[in-house]
């Protein structure tokens, strides 16, 4: 039996992770995007919310480790969903690196991230895409509260402040063998970088 191979493409908001996934969706047809939405768009739970702003109004609610945990349990819905299926390819959007990097910034226990994990699979490859905070702000057309720490103003100004503070030694869980690119090339030349490293790893 083949084995499937796990790409993660990861950075911070605004990096341009959503661009290069959906251009390695048409580069890639037979592959599965498991994303940390999965649970809340499969038909049966579509009556759980009703829009992105909506659970971003809701996990905004919840406590440091609640939040964590309801975060991480649809996100390992998407891979569990990912490894049961029929896929030789599976591509993670943000994983767990993004989210509990910004878990940890918002106060979330290190032990219980710690803990989780270990519940997760490791990459194949982690393509980690960089940009500065500042330039990465302007790419967004808009900001979730949750993007911004919480905050009940989505500004470009908190935005950049809790952002910032992600990126402190302390709360970044980039991959330590991830591959950066640089987010300020082209979309075309970020997508042929990654395209490369993906044929290299699954030939």
């Amino acid at each position: 039996m083949k084995l499937k191979k796990i790409i993660c493409i990861t950075g911070a908001d605004g990096t341009g992770k959503s661009t290069l996934i959906k251009k390695l969706s048409k580069e890639f047809p037979d592959a599965y995007v498991a994303t940390i939405w999965d649970l809340f768009s499969a038909s049966e739970n579509t009556s759980l919310f009703k829009s992105k702003t909506d659970i971003d109004n809701y996990i905004c609610s919840l406590t440091p480790n609640s939040r964590t945990l309801f975060l991480m349990h649809a996100l390992k819905f998407s891979v569990d969903k990912a490894l049961s299926g029929n896929f030789d390819l599976i591509i993670l959007d943000s994983y767990y690196y993004k989210y509990l990097s910004s878990e940890l910034a918002l106060g979330a226990d290190k032990e219980l991230v710690k803990n989780l994990i270990e519940i997760f699979p490791e990459p194949d490859l982690t393509v980690e895409l960089s940009l500065s905070v500042e330039k990465a702000s302007k790419r967004k057309e808009k900001y979730s509260r949750y993007e911004c720490g919480l905050s009940k103003n989505a500004t470009k100004e908190n935005f950049l402040k809790f952002q910032k503070k992600i990126n402190e030694k302390q709360f970044n869980l980039t991959d330590k063998k991830a591959i950066i690119i640089n987010s300020e090339l082209s979309s075309e030349e970020v997508f042929y970088k990654a395209k490369k490293l993906i044929y290299a790893k699954i030939r």
